[in-house]
């Protein structure tokens, strides 16, 4: 993992998640090179290993992946329990992992949650999270380039769907942190790659946009206090004559 350069709190919060991440999933990393059979990590997935459960209800305890999963195999990938054949994959596209916690990871648990509707919750939900990442990068001094700010995940798996349709998966908060893990996103993209498919960076990954509206803010912030500079100038000025 990246060193941490402790430029914030949110900085620091997010490697030490990430540090946990690695811990926990250290004992069962998956083996270097595209994924040969069937691994996963997720709340089903640790059900459905009980030495002692039916075989028929391994299927059934799998349906709790949607809590938190990611799963590779041969023939397709998961995330969240939403699983897509390989051979529907058209390409994998990266993000930043802090950018995406506090855009579409935290978008997709918020809508998990029972009766959290309300007529322009999306746009509400865009808006404050966007307004928090643009903070995050303030806060950091607009310093993206170092730490766990260069961390990126695997995090939109596109496919084809019904009638020509794209569809996308994307991973939750609990998912996304297992793909920070190294072994487990060099996984995901040697599988992808082996299977012909690209793996490239998002063209709009949140992280960036956010730092450009932080420099967008501080320029206006430093033009307002210069010119608040020179009235209190020249005020001072006309005071002593």
């Amino acid at each position: 993992m990246p060193e941490d350069s402790g430029q914030s709190p949110v900085h620091t919060v997010t490697a030490l998640a990430v540090g946990i991440g690695q811990a926990v999933i250290k004992p069962i990393r998956p083996a270097p090179g595209p994924a040969t059979e069937r691994w996963g990590v997720g709340v089903g997935e640790a059900a459905a290993s009980l030495p002692r459960l039916p075989g028929l209800l391994r299927g059934i305890a799998r349906q709790l992946n949607r809590f938190g999963s990611v799963v590779v195999s041969p023939s397709g990938i998961e995330f969240d329990g939403d699983e897509v054949a390989w051979s529907k994959v058209t390409e994998i596209r990266t993000r930043r992992l802090l950018g995406y916690l506090f855009t579409d990871a935290l978008t997709k648990q918020v809508d998990r949650l029972p009766g959290w509707w309300f007529p322009g919750r999306a746009l509400v939900l865009s808006g404050v999270t966007h307004a928090a990442l643009t903070g995050v990068a303030l806060a950091a001094d607009l310093q993206i380039d170092r730490g766990v700010f260069t961390v990126y995940i695997p995090a939109e798996v596109h496919s084809k769907g019904m009638l020509r349709r794209e569809k996308q998966i994307h991973p939750g908060i609990p998912a996304a942190l297992l793909l920070a893990d190294p072994a487990v996103r060099d996984c995901v993209e040697a599988t992808a790659q082996a299977h012909g498919v690209p793996v490239i960076p998002a063209p709009d990954d949140a992280l960036e946009a956010a730092a450009r509206r932080a420099a967008v803010i501080r320029g206006a912030v430093s033009q307002v206090m210069a010119i608040a500079g020179v009235l209190a100038g020249q005020a001072g000025t006309k005071s002593s004559a």
